[in-house]
């Protein structure tokens, strides 16, 4: 992983430490508001269905006080005067005393007195009446929604009869004394869900089922109606205290129901939760935006990282991989003008010192190879020549005056050959013509051997050094066939394998014992030879100055019987 990488990870790993911290404090701080929402919303569904609840017991308490008046108990035993004057001035005395208890109530409703001894109905509207009909169908010793007939407007109220005395089964109320029916408008209800409404930002309500619904005064009654059909409540009166969150059009409110014990009737409050949270939830998203504009940053900043820095960094690694494969001719290319600028043109600079360092080297070690190589094949002039001559004088002195001839001019061809110095190196196909003609000259000496020739065509013309095969075949004849009397052979044989070419020489002298063979070995490797036998030592270095370090000379004994000598070189060593 490279620099810019493990920075990019730095940055985002970082980010979504970041990231998860906040999720978490986010969380966290969701939770405690909605907990504090929640205690705030219960608290306040819970005072206000206290007021409400205050309200009916209010009701109750001026029933009671009615029942305590003098005047309405004489009424109640049966003394009303049957003057008409007196029995106005009574009624009128009792109604009054009636409206007097409704209006310190502050409340809207309609309190009804009724005598069931003598049939008489009093209320604070005179419109409204009690006979023992509706008395026997309406009773209800709780509150009840009910349908008030004002001059002829049905309004929604809650009902309540009051019996005194008390009377447990309904058919007996007519043996009362008197009885109270208290009539509480739901519009009082529905002021105390506006006052509740302002207090904050739900949208309350009064339940007691599907069609008894108390509203306040600017409901949202799509937002009430969604929630029916999304979440249908049940009867008030198995309705349990709670608090949900509920999802309606995409947006989270947040439901309480609180139910009242007296009524069987219960508070309902929906919430906009996200409305409550938007705050919170604004400062969410500028953390988001932040966090994004963080990251966007860190790009940024890891972009110019790796064009300023990872940019010429790689420049200069594949700069070096073209110094390492040997390509010192290769050159930065580049318009900066920052820092790295400096660097390149000393890597220029370096790569062009090289350059020319290893052109240098490589001209002395052409020179200091072409020295050796010219010193190497020297030795092997004085060699022969003294061999010649000796030849020579040992045909004079037997007076073989064509023999003595022949080498002469074998003698002349052969130093013509040998003392062109203009060039180190010749084909394969003129050396073996050289050494065709040594051979040739050397069966006159002896007259006892043979020689067969197989090499490719495509041999013939590699280049190779002067003077390879004739020190070979020299030291076949010299150290192995002027041994044996008759029929010797020397082979000369190449093979095009592979990669390589193969240049096999052998004959069938003696041979060499393994010991002599192992120190032959390691008499032509050695760097040295002062010894006067350097035939095939001269051979070998030359050869290896040639064609390098993958070229071999192996020497072993030969299944003719005498020394086998095998030559291999790369194909592709002087191409």
């Amino acid at each position: 992983m490279n620099l810019i990488k493990r920075v990019i990870l730095l940055i985002v790993m970082s980010l979504i430490v970041i990231l998860a911290l906040y999720a978490y404090s986010y969380k966290q701080s969701v939770n405690v508001i909605e907990n504090q929402i929640n205690t705030r919303n219960e608290e306040k569904l819970s005072y206000f269905l206290n007021r409400i609840e205050s309200l009916l017991d209010q009701n109750m308490i001026y029933a009671t006080l009615v029942t305590k008046d003098p005047e309405i108990k004489k009424v109640a035993y049966g003394e009303l005067p049957p003057a008409s004057y007196d029995r106005v001035s009574v009624v009128q005395s009792i109604e009054s005393k009636l409206n007097l208890f409704s209006m310190t109530n502050q409340i809207m409703n309609i309190i009804t007195l009724y005598f069931p001894k003598i049939n008489l109905a009093l209320s604070t509207v005179p419109s409204t009446g009690l006979n023992q009909e509706e008395i026997l169908k309406d009773y209800t010793a709780n509150w009840k929604l009910t349908k008030v007939d004002i001059s002829g407007v049905k309004t929604d109220a809650f009902s309540r009869f009051f019996v005194s005395p008390y009377h447990a089964e309904p058919a007996d109320i007519m043996k009362s004394d008197f009885i109270i029916r208290v009539d509480f408008f739901t519009k009082n209800i529905a002021n105390l869900l506006d006052e509740f409404k302002l207090a904050g930002n739900g949208d309350a309500f009064f339940y007691g089922r599907s069609d008894q619904i108390v509203y306040n005064s600017t409901t949202n009654m799509t937002l009430i109606q969604q929630l029916m059909q999304e979440y249908p409540f049940k009867d008030a009166s198995e309705m349990t205290k709670r608090s949900t969150i509920v999802e309606l059009s995409g947006k989270k409110y947040i439901l309480y129901v609180l139910p009242s014990e007296k009524l069987n009737w219960s508070l309902v409050d929906i919430e906009p939760l996200e409305e409550i949270l938007n705050p919170v939830n604004h400062s969410r998203n500028l953390f988001y935006i932040i966090l994004f504009l963080l990251l966007l940053l860190g790009m940024v900043a890891a972009y110019f990282l790796y064009f300023y820095i990872q940019v010429p960094i790689r420049i200069l690694i594949r700069s070096s991989e073209h110094i390492k494969n040997k390509n010192f001719a290769y050159r930065i290319q580049s318009l900066r003008k920052d820092e790295f600028r400096q660097l390149f043109d000393s890597f220029n600079d370096m790569a062009k010192e090289i350059d020319e360092l290893i052109k240098r080297v490589y001209a002395e070690e052409i020179r200091s190879r072409e020295a050796i190589m010219k010193q190497l094949q020297s030795q092997i002039n004085p060699h022969f020549l003294y061999n010649c001559l000796a030849y020579i004088v040992n045909m004079a002195k037997m007076n073989k005056n064509q023999s003595v001839i022949a080498m002469a001019h074998n003698l002349g061809d052969y130093y013509k050959y040998t003392t062109r110095n203009e060039t180190l190196e010749t084909t394969l196909g003129t050396e073996l013509e050289l050494a065709v003609n040594y051979m040739n000259i050397m069966n006159q000496q002896l007259d006892k051997f043979r020689y067969m020739i197989s090499v490719p065509e495509t041999m013939k013309a590699m280049k190779i050094p002067k003077l390879i095969i004739q020190p070979i075949i020299e030291n076949a004849i010299v150290h192995g066939l002027e041994e044996i009397s008759m029929n010797g052979l020397i082979t000369i044989v190449g093979l095009d394998d592979g990669p390589l070419y193969r240049l096999i020489i052998e004959d069938n002298g003696p041979g060499l014992s393994a010991e002599a063979l192992t120190k032959l070995r390691q008499k032509t490797e050695d760097e040295h030879n002062d010894s006067p036998q350097k035939g095939v030592w001269n051979v070998y270095h030359r050869f290896h100055y040639y064609f390098g370090q993958h070229s071999r000379m192996r020497l072993d004994n030969s299944a003719l019987g005498g020394l086998r000598i095998e030559l291999s070189w790369e194909k592709a060593a002087r191409e």
